[in-house]
């Protein structure tokens, strides 16, 4: 590298490192920082649909791995420890279904439901509420034999 492409590389290297630190108006002089407090944030979408009631939350199951699995599922009530659903089956091979729905339970308003699934000598457990923010609950066996258990939230 000669002397003027050195000079050239420092000097692109000096101005993409200094890009973001100062940022200058029309007149070449540095732009003043706002002196304004940020805005206080409002409750939006998501704080309201905690409260608003949705029992209609799926418990689903899918095998991606090659071979059938004995997978219990057990739905319990938190506030009062009561199972209301509970299963043991064998799922086959590329099999995705519904087990069980929340509206089953028929909660009262916004109520917590612990799922509990155990499969190949795994046992995970997630906990679900029956308001607008929260999704179904999903159990899958991946392509690895492995259990994972998950549920979807806004």
């Amino acid at each position: 590298m000669n002397p003027g492409q050195a000079a050239r590389l420092l000097l692109v290297a000096v101005l993409v490192v200094g890009a973001g630190c100062t940022a200058v108006g029309p007149a070449g002089e540095p732009t003043p920082e706002p002196s304004e407090t940020p805005p206080t944030p409002t409750p939006g979408d998501h704080e309201s649909a905690m409260d608003q009631p949705d029992a209609n939350k799926r418990v689903q199951v899918a095998n991606e791995w090659n071979q059938s699995v004995t997978v219990s599922v057990r739905v319990v009530r938190v506030a009062t420890n009561e199972t209301v659903y509970a299963t043991r089956s064998e799922v086959a091979p590329g099999t995705d279904r519904i087990v069980y729905n929340l509206t089953a339970a028929d909660p009262t308003g916004v109520e917590s439901f612990q799922i509990t699934v155990t499969a190949r000598n795994t046992t995970q457990s997630v906990t679900i509420q029956t308001n607008k923010c929260y999704g179904d609950a999903y159990a899958q066996i991946r392509e690895d034999g492995s259990l994972y258990v998950y549920y979807a939230i806004c």
